[in-house]
């Protein structure tokens, strides 16, 4: 076949096979579960990929499964991506009630349509067609819910990231790929231009306990310590660069027990995002001059504790071009947008500092991510187009002896390994000030 028939063969058996996408699909949206806790879905995708007949690694960062195809033929291998786990929303229609896990952001039609990718270009009319190779991974904890059990896992020495992509890299589950892949839910068909990276920061204000009534003179208010610090950082806003996207925001998980007691302690948690890593490092720095300057202002003390963080993602508009060319197949006339910029943050970022990365986005849902209202409208666009578009632009890169895919594959990258992970661990750290 050549690549137009290629391609007609592949959508057309992905249409004949809609039902079952889309039975899979549903099945996914009803087993949510949260970061490195993703069993039953991983179990899911090891019976797809066994009824394949494709050939698999399990346990990879606890949940993670990978399944390889090779066509025999000299090439790159490119990588399909699909993240297991959902996220705490508790009001969800689909919401497991005991966990409060919920596909509020899709990652159950992502997931399929890397499963459906795979059942069509495992076919061999279809693989005898391409060169290289494949592999299709299942990676977990993206939305990285319930961070003290992460923890957990990182002090027994389970992990050393929070975050699934982030672990996979370390684990050198990346290590073989040339070119990565991955789809994202949405209401419209678009790719973006980029997403912010950040840092999470514990900020942990230690003040003196005192009768609040009778001897407050002789406590340190940790609440006020806080309260400083806040309006430290919120003075520093203007000092951020517009093209640098900065991000600060946060909540407050202690801040004291009792009313009449001079609070010694509170707890800040802090996310600091960022257009590129010197971005977040130095809005990471300003927060944590504040933190110094409320200490030094009330003569307590606090630590600052470097949580974890994802890499910004980076944009590459040879895969994005690719990618536009087959969404006008898959969806003639629909609008399709590229060029936006994502203040929020994925760790498919940290796959882009490191290999050539397509992070696309395919409609067939209504409301808002990461809420109850965020549910599938259109079953075709959300369980069977999206597969559509991941093989569609995999046949681009693997035909004709790859040689698109091999030119990408050498497309200069930000970081090696190497310094991705020197960089990471600088997001696990610990500053004390006195």
């Amino acid at each position: 076949m050549n690549k137009d028939e290629l391609k007609k063969y592949v959508c057309d058996y992905l249409d004949k096979h809609s039902s079952e996408l889309i039975e899979n699909g549903e099945k996914l949206l009803r087993m949510p579960e949260l970061s490195y806790k993703e069993f039953e879905t991983s179990a899911f995708v090891g019976e797809i990929f066994a009824a394949l007949g494709l050939k698999e690694k399990t346990n990879l960062a606890i949940t993670g499964r990978r399944a390889d195809i090779d066509t025999g033929r000299k090439g790159p291998k490119v990588a399909v991506l699909g993240e297991l786990d959902g996220l705490i929303v508790p009001n969800h229609k689909f919401v497991n009630p005991e966990t409060h896990a919920a596909h509020g952001c899709g990652h159950h039609a992502a997931l399929n349509a890397m499963l459906g990718c795979a059942k069509v270009l495992a076919l061999p009319e279809v693989l005898k067609n391409l060169s290289g190779s494949l592999a299709f991974i299942a990676t977990p904890s993206e939305e990285c819910q319930n961070l003290p059990y992460i923890a957990s896992l990182i002090d027994d020495g389970r992990l050393k990231f929070f975050g699934g992509k982030s672990e996979l890299i370390a684990e050198g589950v990346f290590d073989d790929v040339d070119i990565a892949l991955m789809a994202h839910a949405g209401t419209e068909n678009f790719t973006v231009s980029g997403f912010n990276g950040f840092v999470m920061k514990r900020l942990v204000f230690k003040g003196k306990s005192a009768h609040a009534g009778a001897y407050p003179d002789l406590g340190v208010n940790a609440v006020s310590m806080m309260r400083a610090a806040m309006m430290l950082l919120d003075s520093q806003r203007d000092t951020f660069k517009d093209e640098d996207h900065v991000r600060i925001h946060g909540y407050i998980p202690y801040g004291g027990e009792a009313v009449n007691v001079v609070p010694d302690k509170t707890v800040f948690t802090l996310q600091v995002r960022g257009a590129s890593p010197l971005a977040v490092e130095d809005a990471s720095n300003k927060v944590d001059r504040c933190v110094r300057g409320a200490v030094t202002a009330f003569g307590g003390a606090a630590e600052v504790q470097n949580i974890f963080g994802f890499m910004p993602l980076i944009n590459y508009p040879e895969l994005d071009e690719i990618h536009r060319l087959n969404v006008g197949i898959i969806a003639p006339g629909v609008p399709f947008k590229t060029g936006i910029y994502r203040p929020s943050s994925t760790d498919m970022g940290d796959v882009s500092m490191l290999k050539p990365s397509l992070h696309l986005y395919f409609r067939g849902f209504e409301g808002t991510a990461h809420t109850d209202g965020f549910l599938v409208k259109d079953k075709k666009q959300a369980y069977v187009d999206s597969a559509k578009m991941l093989a569609l632009n995999v046949i681009d890169l693997l035909y004709d002896d790859a040689s698109c895919g091999s030119m990408i594959a050498e497309l200069p990258i930000p970081m090696s390994k190497e310094k991705y992970l020197e960089q990471m661990q600088s997001f696990s750290s610990v500053i004390k000030f006195e």
